[in-house]
């Protein structure tokens, strides 16, 4: 028996890859970046999401601290049509200070003044702070277990509701 030696002579057939490999190797690649690109924009469409809950609850969370604060320090409250006005020692500035918290344009704006003098309705919009958007706020005065949307005085408590969060302060 003769052995003859094994060798590939390329041929017209064996030159290169078919039209037909490429097209399905480019097709397997498009997909595999498809998925990897969806799961990256949902995982940082996810994470900005998140981002801005985590920044909206932690304006509110500072909101019902300082307001807190401002009212546990009061000796005379101003609640009318979603205008609550504080005179309070507990401000930026030192001494009694008049603390005005109004809704205006879907969001919930803060002016502090450093006189408690005046009209407790006044505030001016150009020293304003913006303070975050309120969907749905709710403010009333418990006093003597009655509830009022407009007050004057000291009430026992204030409850105030911000986009279904709810607050009492005593």
């Amino acid at each position: 028996m003769k052995k003859t030696a094994f060798t590939l002579k390329p041929t017209k057939q064996s030159k290169g890859f078919t039209l037909i490999e490429v097209i399905v190797v480019v097709i397997i690649i498009s997909l595999v970046f498809s998925v990897l690109s969806f799961a990256l924009y949902s995982s940082i469409k996810n994470s900005i999401e998140t981002s801005k809950s985590a920044e909206d609850l932690k304006q509110k969370t500072l909101f019902f601290w300082d307001t807190q604060r401002k009212f546990y320090t009061s000796n005379y409250i101003y609640l009318k049509d979603n205008l609550l006005t504080l005179y309070n020692t507990a401000g930026n500035n030192q001494g009694l200070v008049k603390s005005t918290f109004f809704l205006k344009d879907g969001f919930l704006w803060y002016y502090e003044f450093p006189f408690v003098y005046g009209d407790p309705s006044f505030y001016d919009e150009k020293n304003a702070v913006k303070l975050f958007k309120v969907k749905d706020i709710k403010m009333y005065a418990v006093k003597d277990n009655q509830q009022f949307f407009e007050f004057q005085g000291l009430p026992d408590y204030l409850v105030i509701e911000i986009d279904g969060i709810r607050m009492v302060l005593r």
